[in-house]
């Protein structure tokens, strides 16, 4: 399989993914307009912070394949096992409103997400750990940076859970502090990875001469 094959079929599952978020916010028949607003509000914020979520790991997919030049069965497998995880989301998702964060259905979900996000990472490992599948230019300090920033959100999710039956509210924040964190730090990280662009860019032109 090519590079642009296996990302045309997880943009596919992706667009699914996000797209089943919605089914579990449907209105309910005897109720006015504002009225169902205000009797599915929790439905809402749970399809607002999954539809986030599952859209920051779209990015961060997309984000991992920009620095891939080639794919290998081992490496189709571990994405295999990302789309899972992510083609699930809508389902503890439904799970998360329908008990109205119940501490279960907080950690339920926020496990969800922990795999996820080690999804993501095992991809991005695997790849670099494999040079034939990056450009043999792409810094090795990167490579660490880039799993540094996959870890954090482990370590915040993680916590979330462990407050769940604590205080759920807390948890829920904790879930949506993640992604308004990483579309606060793009500019950030979109300096990081033009640096690196420029850098293999160098690295090949002066292979080439």
């Amino acid at each position: 399989m090519t590079k642009g094959r296996l990302e045309a079929f997880s943009d596919g599952v992706f667009a699914v993914a996000i797209t089943l978020l919605i089914l579990d916010v449907h209105p309910e028949g005897g109720l006015s307009g504002w009225e169902m607003l205000s009797h599915d509000w929790h439905k809402i914020l749970v399809y607002v912070l999954s539809f986030v979520i599952v859209g920051v790991y779209w990015v961060m997919h997309n984000r991992i394949m920009s620095f891939i030049t080639a794919v290998n069965t081992t490496f189709l497998w571990i994405n295999l096992f990302l789309l899972m995880i992510i083609v699930f989301i809508p389902y503890v998702a439904a799970l998360l409103s329908a008990s109205r964060a119940d501490p279960g259905a907080i950690r339920i979900y926020g496990t969800t997400l922990i795999f996820a996000n080690l999804g993501n990472m095992a991809l991005f490992h695997y790849a670099t750990r494999n040079r034939r599948l990056v450009s043999p230019s792409l810094p090795s300090g990167f490579s660490r940076f880039a799993l540094l920033l996959g870890a954090l959100p482990i370590l915040i999710y993680g916590l979330a859970v462990a407050l769940a039956s604590w205080c759920p509210i807390i948890s829920l924040i904790m879930f949506a502090s993640v992604p308004v964190s990483y579309i606060l730090s793009s500019p950030f990280r979109e300096k990081r990875s033009r640096q690196v662009y420029e850098t293999m860019r160098l690295q090949e032109t002066h292979n080439d001469e």
